[in-house]
């Protein structure tokens, strides 16, 4: 285990009371999904304690990657962890983009939902880190798909948007499914 995936579990761990409480994923079709997040101006402590509480959060719905608004929070802001890394991200954006790939992918937003998506093969990403420092990173393979999956969130799309239509209609019962679900548990809120 790498120090800096260390440092992430203990901060999950000390975090995930806290994070259950004030966060909670949003799932399909809440209105916050389709929101595009806004940048975030500074890098400080109140940053770091919603990319923490995310991180909490992701960790207790068992995810590899967490988007702000899948959390509730209205920021340009990402988690990404895998057993190699935690990344913790400020306003990341892809800067270029190569190759195809497909593979299957699931959403926390989209509960029992997976899908073959295409996507970028390789990819190059510019951010900010948990300490506001410039991050330039390229990635390929699962990461990329990760990143692309996560970045579209923070943009308002959500991966049903990256297939075809006729592949959406298809899925109508499961997405009806999922709707219901989510209105059930949110019976005073507009989803």
């Amino acid at each position: 285990m790498s120090a800096l995936n260390s440092v992430c579990l203990t901060q999950t761990k000390h975090m995930e009371i806290t994070a259950s409480k004030k966060l909670r994923i949003h799932t399909w079709p809440e209105k916050i999904l389709r929101k595009r997040c806004r940048r975030v101006k500074v890098v400080n402590d109140e940053i770091r304690s919603f990319l923490d509480q995310m991180h909490a959060l992701m960790t207790i719905y068992k995810g590899i990657g967490i988007a702000a608004n899948q959390a509730g929070i209205d920021l340009s802001l990402l988690v990404i962890e895998t057993p190699e890394h935690c990344l913790k991200l400020v306003n990341p954006r892809i800067i270029k983009k190569e190759g195809k790939a497909k593979i299957l992918e699931g959403c926390l937003s989209f509960p029992e939902l997976e899908i073959e998506v295409q996507r970028a093969k390789k990819i190059w990403i510019s951010a900010l880190n948990d300490k506001g420092e410039n991050v330039d990173m390229e990635v390929e393979g699962v990461m990329a798909i990760i990143f692309q999956h996560e970045i579209d969130h923070l943009s308002g799309i959500v991966f049903i948007d990256r297939i075809p239509f006729w592949k959406r209609l298809k899925l109508a019962g499961k997405l009806k499914q999922i709707k219901q679900v989510t209105q059930h548990a949110l019976p005073k809120q507009n989803a």
